[in-house]
């Protein structure tokens, strides 16, 4: 049976059984390289130049068992002042003024697959 993706699931489960130990750096690693990825796609979509400097990987991090990234516009300030912040929101969902221009959502959307896919194959 094959899942949404362009892999199939029980390869998928064999590929994490076999990284056994490192299972958690060659997540991180993964997470890494897709972050990138979606980085490149969101500035690339983006219709602001103001904003694509503040379009930023959020390092790899790990919490436990649970490794995750944030990819685009983070939310600490150290990151991303308050004004940016506020541009950002109105670009992505529009405003009563302005009509959406997205660029976060749809990037995501169009790199699942190419993301799905590199994080099995690293695996």
């Amino acid at each position: 049976m094959k899942a949404r993706w362009d892999f199939d699931v029980s390869e998928y489960v064999a590929a994490i059984e076999q990284a056994g130990e490192n299972i958690n750096k060659v997540s991180r690693d993964a997470l890494g390289d897709v972050a990138q990825m979606l980085k490149s796609e969101m500035i690339r979509r983006c219709s602001s130049q103001t904003l694509t400097p503040y379009i930023q990987v959020y390092t790899p991090t790990k919490e436990g068992d649970f490794n995750y990234v944030a990819v685009g516009y983070v939310r600490d300030l150290s990151y991303t002042p308050a004004e940016i912040a506020i541009l950002a929101n109105v670009i992505e969902f529009g405003s009563v003024r302005t009509a959406a221009k997205p660029h976060i959502r749809p990037a995501v959307r169009a790199m699942r697959a190419r993301v799905n896919n590199h994080i099995a194959a690293k695996l």
